[in-house]
């Protein structure tokens, strides 16, 4: 049974990334000027935030407010450039499961690795729709009141639903109303359609990543159970060497794999764009008394954390899968083995006793103790804060 990676198992994230023309193959020329008007789009929004600055008293409240929501959407500009940068990473990586699922013959072994991609595939239809969804009510929140008074005798005002973003057109901006909303929404509308793309593709390289530990893990559960039925047949040890042989190949191949997706600084990039946002957007909190703004404030947060969650459980899941094929050396019956082959044996069983993490950038390790810790940081700075200000408010 053949199996196309691309085809089967990353087929949105295909449909995703040509939309955002970052798809790492068929880079054409009008490709190329695709990519070019959505940097545009994503960096424009971003310049006319900064652009405040020139006509607008610079407070320190009014800068943090700013920085706020600049901060969050030089995120997505990031994001955009940050895979662009590593697209020909991307592409090696596709072709490499390409390859390892060529390989696979046993019918075992072809029912987790179809496993694993479904739920890819699954992962990837859930985020989609989650935040598609989201966004497509965020962005037609302004047009309520309009429709509110058109089919209704309700009298809404429209500033309770505008989000109070400060930007600067140098233009009549009640008059160009609609012009630049449509050109707030589709900035933001195409930056969450490249973030969910480029984050479920690179999610789905990791579990397709642990769908190769598994395998590893199966190679060596099935020449154990050889060993077990065959352990007094000497012409079967040579059988037994080789099956363990190509567990310690497929193991090396997801090794490689893991390396590969660890010189992609793109997760590195979006864990500095999340403690910045995190960092501001606290502070912002203190300074800020009204409601709206809390609400606001609080709903940005909300994206990176989740963010940051999938991240570490997915550099835990990879952690995981590895070691789960060392507890099945362990648990396997190596003392009825060959000399030779326990030494092989013994030799896993060394290799298993270093704990194995996905770090990226050489500096982020991806694991749930880490997502702990960067959360319980931000507590920590919110509690402080907080009580800085209260401290101050009573003296």
């Amino acid at each position: 049974m053949t199996i196309s990676v691309v085809e089967q198992h990353f087929s949105i994230n295909k449909i995703l990334l040509r939309a955002g023309a970052i798809w790492p193959y068929h880079r054409t020329k009008l490709v190329k000027f695709h990519l070019i008007l959505v940097f545009s789009i994503l960096s424009s929004c971003v310049l006319f935030q900064l652009t405040t600055f020139l006509t607008t008293e610079c407070t320190p409240e009014m800068v943090i407010k700013i920085l706020c929501y600049t901060s969050y959407a030089s995120m997505y500009v990031l994001t955009y450039s940050s895979f662009w940068l590593n697209v020909d990473t991307i592409r090696c990586l596709l072709e490499k499961f390409q390859y390892i699922c060529d390989e696979l013959t046993d019918e075992g072994e072809i029912a987790i690795i179809q496993l694993y991609g479904n739920g890819v595939k699954r992962f990837t239809i859930m985020v989609l729709l989650c935040t598609m969804s989201n966004i497509s009510i965020a962005c037609l929140l302004p047009f309520f009141p309009r429709i509110l008074r058109t089919f209704t005798s309700i009298n809404v005002s429209q500033e309770h639903f505008t989000v109070h973003i400060m930007r600067e057109y140098f233009i009549d901006q009640e008059k160009y109303y609609y012009c630049i909303l449509l050109h707030f929404d589709v900035s933001i509308f195409i930056g969450t359609l490249v973030t969910t793309a480029t984050g479920t593709l690179l999610f789905g390289c990791i579990k397709y990543i642990c769908g190769i530990f598994r395998i590893a893990s199966y190679r060596i559960d099935q020449a154990m159970q050889t060993a077990t039925l065959h352990h007094a047949v000497l012409s079967n040890n040579f059988i037994l060497y080789k099956k363990i042989v190509r567990a310690i190949d497929i193991h090396r191949k997801a090794v490689k794999s893991v390396i590969v997706l660890s010189l992609c600084d793109i997760i590195t990039s979006n864990f500095v764009g999340t403690f910045f946002i995190m960092m501001i957007l606290h502070r912002a909190i203190m300074l800020r008394s009204a409601t709206e703004e809390y609400v606001a404030y609080v709903s940005l947060t909300g994206a990176p954390l989740v963010y940051i969650f999938f991240a570490n459980y997915a550099g835990q899941n990879i952690a995981d899968h590895h070691n789960y094929i060392f507890t099945s050396v362990y648990n396997c019956k190596w003392y009825i083995t060959p000399l030779y082959i326990q030494r092989i044996i013994l030799f896993l069983l060394q290799k298993g006793t270093n704990t194995y993490y996905l770090i990226f950038g050489g500096i982020l390790v991806l694991c749930m103790e880490n997502a702990a810790m960067m959360v319980s940081t931000s507590i920590s700075y919110f509690t402080v804060l907080y009580s800085t200000q209260q401290s101050s408010r009573y003296n």
